[in-house]
């Protein structure tokens, strides 16, 4: 094999690997608050590490829901995102079973959530345009059912 080939597979091949990782260019929308990609996002999620998530991750599990669902909302803001990391860490989620704990006891008592006023402000701009939201709601609900 020549040195020539074996430096263009070596090229599309690293191209490629890079493809997969979703590596993002610095300054990029998710890179811009810890970097993320595809494959940490999930990983991060599938490990039990959600209290590990930066803004760049929920940035990027929200753009893949969207994806893989058909489901459109504008695309989560730098603010949405820490706010959901900031809400994850004022409850102390850090697993799903963290999460679950959390639904239920906002079920049963919800004065028992902390939602900071950084988060507070996030969910009120929401509700001040509820339209996209709620269609990428029933969207995404609707493609999830089996």
């Amino acid at each position: 094999m020549s040195a020539r080939m074996l430096t263009t597979l070596c090229a599309a091949g690293c191209a490629g690997l890079l493809s997969l990782g979703g590596c993002p260019l610095p300054g990029a929308r998710t890179c811009n608050q810890g970097c993320s990609n595809p494959a940490q996002a999930v990983a991060k999620v599938t490990s039990g590490q959600i209290g590990g998530l930066n803004p760049d991750d929920i940035q990027v599990l929200a753009d893949l829901a969207m994806q893989y669902t058909g489901a459109q909302f504008p695309p989560v803001t730098d603010e949405q995102a820490q706010a959901v990391v900031t809400f994850l860490a004022d409850n102390g989620v850090q697993t799903i079973e963290d999460a679950q704990v959390l639904i239920r006891r906002a079920e049963a008592d919800p004065n028992s959530v902390v939602i900071s006023d950084e988060v507070r402000q996030v969910v009120e701009q929401i509700i001040a345009n509820p339209d996209a939201y709620l269609t990428a709601a029933e969207e995404l609900a609707g493609n999830l059912e089996l």
